[in-house]
């Protein structure tokens, strides 16, 4: 009997190169996140130390006082803007582990179905070995060996 083989083994190698590649895209989602969350923590934490060091002193003179005024309004909008690019990564985030379970479960589906048919083949070849090893035996026994 010949050697098992599946047919669609190309077809599954080149699932799981697409699900490495969704994998890594998600990672690259994943990282464009984090650093833009490290960002806004940043931006948080400068704020916070400008405010305090501004607000510290005994005598704020009228200038510094507009300034800190447009500066918290700089500072909001860019809050606001640093929150929609929090959701839009989000969002690619989510919209990537779907890409990533999608392609996931094909290459799943094509394992199982190779599973089976390699289940279905040492079946196969079980049988053929009995049916070869019960000749054999009978035409011992034919013989009278």
């Amino acid at each position: 009997m010949q050697s098992f083989r599946f047919r669609l083994d190309r077809v599954l190698e080149l699932r799981r190169k697409q699900s490495r590649m969704e994998e890594n895209r998600l990672a690259a989602c994943l990282e464009a996140l984090h650093a833009l969350e490290r960002r806004i923590a940043q931006f948080q934490a400068e704020r916070l130390v400008i405010e305090r060091e501004l607000l510290q002193r005994s005598a704020i003179p009228a200038a510094e006082f507009a300034n800190l005024g447009r500066y918290r309004l700089r500072a909001q909008k860019q809050e606001i803007e640093f929150e929609e690019q929090r959701r839009r990564g989000e969002l690619a985030v989510a919209e990537q582990r779907a890409r990533v379970r999608k392609a996931q479960q094909r290459v799943m589906l094509l394992e199982k179905l190779r599973e089976r048919r390699l289940a279905e083949y040492r079946y196969a070849l079980d049988r053929e070995l009995e049916s070869v090893a019960a000749w054999a035996h009978l035409s011992r026994w034919s013989r009278g060996d």
